[in-house]
């Protein structure tokens, strides 16, 4: 049995297109806890019961695809999610999903609210060793053999922990507790990128490689890799590979992984930051692929259910009281606390005098010297975000004076 899951906002719609593609044949399943009948609101629906918890992440997209040998695949699914429930504390948690029958088999997919009533998220601590668990579990109930997992020991251990012997023991004598560990060729996040763009990771990968062993410096290794269509810039932790499509991918993980992959022999992450440590290089959002150009400094978000004849898709943006606009339950949108929109946040907070200091400083920048030009322009992009945000600020607010949420709570 393989499962897999990925965990997110539920905000932008991706979610429900994919997972009902003509070419997966898809059968919508009965919802619990919901009452839209369509997958793409029920997904909102649970976005929505989540905005008094402390996550802007509350949707869990999990999948279990039994092996199509099994005569009852139904039964087998159905074992699945109840082990699953109970192992993670999710037992009355809404839910919604499909089946799809693809190529002869039969998987379902899940689409769980991580928000408690209470205001509590689910813990999903160690959720791939847990799900693996629940599936061993499975495949021993049912006569089918042990898939090898990374975490075999660790399973194998927490099963005599839980008092199920017979399946530990079964899971020892598998051999998979003292096989090599397996390495998946691409994650479930790197499945789905792949999907969307059209573009093969471990094509990016064989083709970064090839211009890492071609080049003797970090300026060759960049020349390489133009002339096979990537391209080399500075992401938020390090340089990344920038494929066709405009995707980053951390440029550590990719020859690493290539090296390992087709090689035998990782390259180290130290190698490589070594190598490069002395480019200079753009940022990931400079040039042809900054989201300012395609957006439109300025422009008002369509997308905001609380302007008045908005179009929306769902998209939830509340703000709970005393905490600053994020994402559904009025965080700062993730761990990471320096992100674009919450810095620009930051700053239209200011008070009006030192708002108006930050705008002089931003615009008084010398154009004349040629290697501060980027950032100038992007400083000005940035200014008038700021006073695109503060008119939409004042724009959301007139529009809800008076509205409240399903609690009472004023959406200011």
């Amino acid at each position: 049995m393989i499962s897999g899951a990925t965990r997110g906002t539920g905000l932008g719609g991706a979610l429900s297109r994919h997972l009902l593609k003509a070419e997966n044949d898809a059968t919508v399943i009965p919802p619990r806890g919901l009452g839209s009948p369509a997958l793409a609101d029920q997904i909102r629906e649970i976005v929505a019961q989540s905005a008094g918890g402390r996550t802007d992440r509350p949707i869990y997209h999990v999948f279990c695809s039994p092996d199509p040998a099994i005569a009852d695949n139904a039964a087998v699914r159905a074992r699945f999610w109840a082990l699953f429930e109970a192992e993670m504390d999710m037992a009355g948690q809404p839910f919604c999903g499909v089946v799809h029958r693809k190529d002869g088999r039969l998987h379902e997919h899940r689409v769980y609210g991580l928000v408690r009533p209470s205001g509590g998220v689910v813990s999903l601590s160690w959720d791939y060793a847990r799900r693996e668990k629940c599936a061993r579990i499975v495949e021993h109930e049912f006569g089918m053999a042990a898939v090898p997992s990374k975490h075999a020991r660790t399973i194998a251990k927490r099963l005599q922990a839980d008092g199920r012997h017979d399946v530990a023991d079964w899971l020892v004598a598998s051999g998979t507790t003292t096989s090599e560990r397996p390495v998946a060729r691409l994650t479930p996040r790197e499945r789905l990128i792949g999907e969307r763009t059209g573009i093969d990771l471990d094509a990016v990968r064989r083709a970064t490689l090839a211009a890492w062993r071609e080049a003797v410096d970090g300026p060759a290794f960049v020349m390489a890799l133009r002339t096979r269509g990537l391209d080399l810039r500075q992401g938020r932790v390090g340089p990344v590979i920038v494929d066709g499509s405009g995707t980053t991918h951390l440029a550590t993980r990719v020859i690493g992984a290539a090296s390992r992959r087709f090689e035998g022999e990782r390259i180290p992450a130290a190698t490589v930051k070594v190598f490069l440590a002395d480019l200079d290089l753009q940022g990931a959002n400079d040039g042809s692929r900054d989201p300012a150009k395609a957006g439109g400094a300025g422009a008002v978000a369509p997308r905001d259910p609380g302007r008045p004849g908005a179009p929306g898709d769902g998209r939830v943006g509340v703000r709970r009281s005393g905490r600053d606009p994020g994402g559904p339950d009025g965080s700062r949108c993730g761990s990471d606390g320096g992100r674009t929109g919450v810095a620009l946040a930051r700053l239209q907070s200011a008070s009006g005098a030192r708002g108006a200091m930050i705008r002089r400083r931003l615009g008084g920048l010398d154009m004349s010297l040629g290697r501060h030009r980027a950032a100038v322009e992007r400083a000005s992009r940035a200014t008038e975000r700021l006073d695109a945000m503060a008119a939409a600020k004042r724009e959301r607010a007139w529009a809800l004076w008076g509205v409240t949420d399903i609690w009472g709570i004023p959406l200011q």
